[in-house]
C-alpha cells in the first residue's frame, strides 16, 4: 500500500512537473510590430554591410543602402538582408514572420 502511495505521488509531481514546462504563457498574443527604414538600416549595418544605414523590404527583397565608400553620391545598395533575421535582430520577442509594410518598412508577426 505505501508502495502505491509512493508511486502515485512521484507520478503526480512529475506529470505536474511536465504539465509546467510544456504550458504557454497564460497571456501570450500574436501582435505585429512595424519598423521604419532606420530600424531596419540598423539591422543592415550590423549583418549586411557596415556603411548601411538605412533599409527597405521592397517587392525584390529586404535591401540595404548607404553611403559609398568613397562618399560620393546619395546612398547606393550594399546588399540583400533576411526580412525574417531583421526581424529577430530588432525585437526580443518570438517571430513567427516577417512581411512587407506600407512605406516599405518591415512587420513583425510576434509572441509576446
Amino acid at each position: 500500500m505505501l508502495r502505491r502511495a509512493l508511486t502515485l505521488a512521484a507520478s503526480t509531481v512529475i506529470g505536474g512537473a511536465l504539465a509546467l514546462v510544456t504550458a504557454a504563457p497564460a497571456n501570450a498574443v500574436e501582435v505585429d510590430v512595424t519598423f521604419s527604414p532606420l530600424s531596419i538600416g540598423d539591422y543592415c549595418h550590423a549583418s549586411v554591410n557596415s556603411n548601411a544605414w538605412i533599409g527597405f523590404y521592397e517587392s525584390s527583397g529586404l535591401r540595404c543602402y548607404g553611403s559609398s565608400p568613397s562618399g560620393a553620391g546619395g546612398p547606393q545598395f550594399l546588399g540583400y538582408g533576411s526580412p525574417y533575421l531583421a526581424c529577430k535582430y530588432l525585437t526580443p520577442d518570438v517571430v513567427m514572420s516577417a512581411s512587407r509594410g506600407t512605406g516599405d518598412s518591415l512587420v513583425c508577426r510576434v509572441i509576446r
